[in-house]
């Protein structure tokens, strides 16, 4: 489970489409059309960005970088932004809200080298994980799809 939050922390860099998390801004719940865990000033900077879908089949699908303070350098930033409820995914937002993963979460926050060696030998160990191919598994062209 450290393994899993450490190597999360990748999401200080990259982007996302709007699509993976529009329902979070806009069809939430019918308790709640936004999703309550989402700072609502940023939730309001992603709406400007994101615009709602327009239907199942709108092709417009614009990106959004998953840390707006710091998108292009890998550090601590995706924690700090778990705390302030600023996570872009539901399963970012979700270590922080989960009493099982959010000490971990202050821990990464408050300590960025020690943070940045357990992802490093976590993305070492990762590393060593055996590609499955042929009847065992496959490399998808697609992430959404099997092959």
């Amino acid at each position: 489970m450290e393994e899993m939050v450490t190597l999360s922390g990748a999401h200080s860099i990259g982007e996302s489409h709007c699509s993976a998390f529009s329902k979070r801004l806009y069809s939430f719940s019918a308790r709640f059309p936004q999703d309550p865990s989402m700072d609502g000033a940023y939730a309001e900077t992603l709406k400007s960005k994101c615009p709602r879908p327009r239907n199942l089949t709108d092709s417009v699908d614009p990106v959004v970088v998953f840390d707006l303070s710091t998108p292009a350098l890998l550090d601590n930033n995706y924690y700090k932004n778990l705390v302030s409820h600023r996570g872009l995914l539901a399963s970012d937002q979700e270590l922080w809200s989960s009493g099982l993963t959010r000490k971990m979460v202050k821990y990464n926050r408050n300590h960025p080298d020690a943070w940045a060696s357990k992802f490093a030998a976590a993305m070492v160990k990762m590393g060593y994980i055996d590609v499955m191919v042929g009847r065992n598994g496959e490399i998808r062209n697609n992430c959404r799809a099997v092959n």
